[in-house]
């Protein structure tokens, strides 16, 4: 994000918001573990701004989009073209029992038509995954509840599953769907080992466009039992080491994935899970698409808010849940040519009020090194070690390669104006992605001038090996907060 200002005037103008905390010294110098953006640039973060621009990162086109003029946000009813009802007779062209049942006919019905769709949905709890491909029409799905938690979809899917027991479980729902949706069902049945964290979904949304409204996705992995049972605690099961920890098999469950859909508008929704709740995902490498979640309500314990596209999160409740020992809110890969990462304005970041949050030691958010297989930016403690920019990401002990691709996606969030709860660090709430010295390990990045130091002391030179240009002047802020009050 270009602001026009150099990281360190943005260190030092504070105005009007609570002084930042810093570090101890490093190599004589300090480092500022929550900067702020001074007034003059932290109130042009607005809704227009941010979600004036899509498409590939650093060439980006303008189209203005204001999800706040919609008849969604401005709680218009809608005449249904299909309505579902869970207790309900079903007769298979308007009426229908299940949700993807009447997304497949809404796709099959407006093949090569144009215009929005509306499928209501009846309150009750649906026990299914429903998977919205891309269509020439915008599908808007809606429910008719006093409140959203009153329409459920929910399934227990975890990334774990075998792709055969999940072509058991799930395969008869697509047996007769509309073959776009066939063809998101096949990419995860085929798959090999396990269906993995981008296929353990409840809602899949490729569809531009897309509408949610007063409805709750959820994965409902674990949310019976809570998601700590495997966890050895702060150290590792039958370790000296003292700072040693186990993570054993918390699975990632993702309650909704929007998937290169652009403008993908949500309204008064719940959205629950524990580890990666919410998955904001780009259809293509370095292109963006855009996202807006309004007046909603979204939970989960650890990067449960993860992507690398653009998402406005506006007027909404973002909870963390404290049942391990270590949270993060977002976990945002976005490349750093994209302008803008995840963008959260007037929400209330709370918690549960177990005491693991009450400790105050969870983060607002880690950037998330993708595909990361060794880390060029700390001494493993691996004899001859050593990872270098390569043309694939691996690591083979005790060498490993990197890509321009995963080292480029960088992360970026900005939280505004909003209400930070005594669970976040308050000197420190954005953290490192993993620990120094391990294979995962980056060091936090709160700029671009962050990132080329980072790389010229991993040996890598981002003009000559990366085929950059100059370094951006001034700096992009990758991570910042502006006129926050704490809880």
């Amino acid at each position: 994000m270009k602001l026009g200002l150099t990281f360190a005037a943005v260190a030092l103008l504070m105005t009007g918001c609570q002084a930042p905390a810093t570090r101890a010294p490093v190599a004589g110098t300090a480092t500022v573990a929550r900067p702020q953006l001074p007034a003059a640039i932290g109130k042009k973060i607005s809704i227009a701004e941010v979600l004036k621009t899509t498409g590939r990162a650093g060439s980006e086109v303008t189209d203005p989009w204001d999800p706040l003029a919609d008849p969604l946000a401005q709680g218009a009813a809608f005449q249904a073209d299909y309505v579902v009802d869970v207790a309900g007779r079903a007769d298979g062209h308007r009426t229908f029992t299940s949700v993807q049942a009447a997304v497949s006919r809404a796709v099959a019905d407006g093949a090569g038509a144009s215009g929005r769709v509306y499928i209501l949905v009846k309150p009750g709890t649906y026990r299914e995954l429903v998977y919205v491909p891309a269509s020439s029409r915008p599908i808007t799905l809606y429910g008719e509840g006093r409140s959203a938690a009153d329409t459920v979809i929910t399934a227990g899917l975890d990334a774990a599953v075998a792709p055969a027991d999940y072509a058991r479980q799930y395969g008869p729902q697509f047996a007769a769907a509309d073959p776009s949706i066939q063809a998101m069902h096949a990419l995860v049945r085929e798959r090999s080992g396990n269906i993995s964290t981008s296929g353990s979904m409840t809602v899949w949304v490729r569809n531009h466009g897309f509408q949610a409204r007063n409805l709750t996705f959820e994965n409902s992995y674990n949310k019976a039992t809570g998601n700590a049972r495997e966890e050895c605690g702060e150290r590792a099961c039958g370790s000296n080491a003292p700072d040693a920890q186990i993570n054993r098999v918390h699975h990632q469950a993702v309650a909704l994935t929007v998937e290169g859909a652009d403008k993908a508008q949500f309204e008064n929704v719940r959205l629950i899970g524990f580890q990666d709740t919410l998955y904001l995902k780009s259809a293509e490498t370095r292109v963006t698409a855009r996202s807006f979640f309004h007046r909603s309500y979204i939970e989960g314990d650890v990067d449960f808010i993860f992507g690398d596209t653009t998402a406005y999160f506006y007027r909404s409740e973002v909870r963390s849940l404290g049942d391990r020992s270590m949270s993060y809110v977002g976990a945002p890969n976005t490349n750093w040519k994209t302008k803008y990462g995840f963008v959260f304005d007037t929400v209330r970041f709370t918690h549960d009020g177990s005491p693991n949050a009450l400790a105050g030691k969870f983060y607002l958010a880690r950037q998330w090194f993708h595909n990361s297989r060794c880390s060029p930016y700390a001494p493993v403690a691996v004899e001859g070690y050593r990872c270098v920019l390569g043309g694939e990401s691996v690591y083979r002990k005790p060498h490993g390669t990197i890509t321009p691709t995963v080292l480029e996606t960088v992360g970026k969030m900005l939280v505004v104006n909003s209400t930070i709860g005594r669970h976040i660090d308050r000197a420190r709430p954005w953290s490192d992605w993993n620990r120094p010295g391990t294979l995962a390990y980056r060091p936090a990045q709160f700029t671009s001038d962050d990132f080329w130091s980072n790389l010229r002391r991993a040996g890598i030179d981002p003009v000559r090996d990366l085929g950059y240009g100059a370094a951006p002047a001034p700096a992009d802020i990758y991570l910042a907060e502006f006129n926050n009050a704490d809880e």
